[in-house]
């Protein structure tokens, strides 16, 4: 098995953790709740994640799927089973939840995953800790694909890339519903927010809205500065 990489802090109170077997991203963050922690997106490396929760003296408080594919939701059973930790999925995710066993086979991905008891996206809590949760619905990449705002940490699964564009070729997902999620958020998203996706490298928001260039020819943003602060003022 190739060896598990070390938790690597992407900002303050966030850790990624790069999954084995299929490479995809898993994030640990702080909640300001002494030796506990959301964790977002366990994917096909529970025991690695699990060792970085060790070596960061931290257990998970709930676990949050971004989506239903298997490299995103593949180890939330583990951490239920272990910690007691719930698992929130969005309801209109549950069909590409159960339909991820057979993507881990059609991909050919040697991991075996048990499913999660997931409970709706809409029942988490408002805040954790010290700081709000905003949960936000972002279909495009599968129908119930989420983007969750915590602290500076903007978790956005595979609809939103710090280099590249969101995902939309596989069952459940729509091209033109992604470009469409995509500019209802776009303004509502500071510039300071730490883009944190399923995969590839973390960045802020202004990198993302002013260097992503094949992002921006999919949003039809080409060519255009990006906008002053004072445009966008009054977003969140």
């Amino acid at each position: 098995m190739a060896q598990r990489p070390a938790p690597l802090e992407v900002g303050p109170g966030i850790w990624q953790v790069v999954n084995c077997v299929f490479p995809s991203n898993t994030y640990i963050c702080a909640t300001g709740v002494a030796g506990r922690c959301l964790l977002v997106d366990p994917g096909t490396d529970p025991g690695g994640i699990d060792d970085a929760l060790v070596v960061l003296g931290l257990k998970p408080l709930h676990v949050f799927c971004t989506h239903g594919h298997f490299d995103h939701v593949g180890g939330a059973a583990f951490f239920q089973q272990k910690y007691g930790a719930p698992c929130y999925l969005h309801e209109a995710d549950s069909t590409t939840l159960g339909r991820a066993k057979f993507l881990l086979m059609a991909f050919k991905i040697p991991f075996t995953m048990d499913l999660p008891r997931v409970t709706p996206m809409g029942d988490a809590p408002g805040s954790i800790g010290d700081r709000p949760l905003t949960i936000l619905h972002a279909p495009g990449h599968t129908p119930g694909s989420c983007m969750i705002r915590y602290g500076n940490g903007l978790f956005s699964g595979d609809t939103l890339f710090s280099h590249g564009v969101g995902l939309s070729k596989l069952p459940g997902g729509d091209r033109e519903t992604l470009k469409a999620t995509l500019l209802s958020l776009w303004d509502g998203i500071p510039d300071e927010a730490l883009v944190c996706p399923g995969h590839g490298d973390c960045s802020p928001f202004l990198a993302v809205r002013t260097q992503n260039r094949p992002l921006l020819r999919f949003l039809g943003m080409t060519g255009a500065a990006a906008p002053p602060r004072d445009a966008r003022a009054g977003t969140a």
